[in-house]
C-alpha cells in the first residue's frame, strides 16, 4: 500500500491524509468517514523543472494548538484557534532533491494547507510558473462563482451553475452537495505570493491556476519562505462558513 499520514481535528470531525503513490503526493479530506475532497495532487511548476515526482518523505511533525486571541474590529471580540497540524516532509528522490514540506491544519469546521520551501542548497531561489495543487471535490455540487483573468475583475455578479460547468474561477468559490454540505475554497495569509484561481480541468476536479505577472513568472521568491494557506471550509448549513 501506498505510504499514507493522516491528522484528525480536535472534535474528530475532519479527517485530512497524505499519500504517496508512485512518487506523487496527494492529499484527500473525510468528514465523518464520507469524502469531501477525493485524491488531490500536490506540487509545483518551477523554472528549472518541475517539483511533482519521485517524492519520498523524509519526516513528519504533528503538534495541536488551542488557543484564544483578540480581534481589534468584529462581530466577536475574541476568537478561538483550535487546531491539530501535520507536516510532512517531502522530497526528490533523483535529481537535484529539492525539498518542500507541506502543513496541514485540521479545524472542526475546515482546514487549511501551506507549502512551505526550508533553506536548501540545490533550491536557492524558487521561480514558480504555476502550481498544481487540486480539489477534487466527491459529492455532486451546486457552485456560486465569478470568472477570473476578465477586465473587471471581482466586480461581476455571482453566478449558480453545477460544478461540472464551471470555467476558471475567483476565489471564494462556494459548493453546495445535494446532502446539503456546504464547501468554500478560499485563502489566506496571502503575502509576497501570486493569487489563486481555480480551473476546472475534468468533472468536478480544480486546479489552482496562479494569476499572471508582467515578468513572466507567478512567484519568484528566495528561500526559505512559505506560501499563502488555501483554505477549505466545510459546513452542514451555509451560515456555518460564516466565523
Amino acid at each position: 500500500a501506498a505510504p499514507q499520514l493522516s491528522v484528525t481535528s480536535p472534535g474528530k470531525v475532519l479527517d485530512a491524509s497524505v499519500v504517496l503513490n508512485g512518487g506523487t503526493a496527494y492529499y484527500r479530506v473525510q468528514r465523518f468517514g464520507e469524502t469531501v475532497v477525493d485524491d488531490s495532487k500536490l506540487g509545483f511548476v518551477l523554472r528549472d523543472g518541475r517539483l511533482d515526482r519521485d517524492f519520498v518523505q523524509l519526516g513528519e511533525q504533528r503538534r495541536s494548538v488551542d488557543e484564544t486571541w483578540e480581534q481589534p474590529w468584529g462581530e466577536r471580540r475574541v476568537s478561538r484557534n483550535h487546531f491539530n497540524e501535520l507536516t510532512v516532509q517531502l522530497a526528490e528522490s533523483t535529481g537535484s532533491k529539492r525539498r518542500v514540506d507541506v502543513v496541514f491544519r485540521v479545524y472542526d469546521d475546515g482546514l487549511g494547507f501551506r507549502y512551505s520551501f526550508p533553506e536548501q542548497p540545490n533550491l536557492r531561489e524558487a521561480i514558480i510558473d504555476d502550481e498544481l495543487t487540486e480539489f477534487a471535490i466527491a459529492p455532486d455540487s451546486t457552485a456560486w462563482w465569478i470568472p477570473a483573468g476578465e477586465p473587471i475583475h471581482y466586480e461581476y455578479l455571482y453566478q449558480r451553475t453545477p460544478l461540472r460547468e464551471v470555467p476558471l474561477v475567483h476565489t471564494p468559490m462556494t459548493l453546495c452537495s445535494m446532502d446539503g454540505l456546504h464547501v468554500a475554497i478560499h485563502e489566506a495569509a496571502l503575502v509576497g505570493y501570486a493569487g489563486m484561481w481555480l480551473r476546472r480541468t475534468e468533472g468536478q476536479r480544480l486546479r489552482a491556476e496562479l494569476s499572471p505577472s508582467a515578468e513572466g513568472w507567478k512567484v519568484r521568491r528566495a528561500l526559505p519562505f512559505s506560501t499563502p494557506w488555501p483554505t477549505v471550509q466545510i459546513a452542514v448549513r451555509a451560515p456555518g462558513l460564516v466565523g
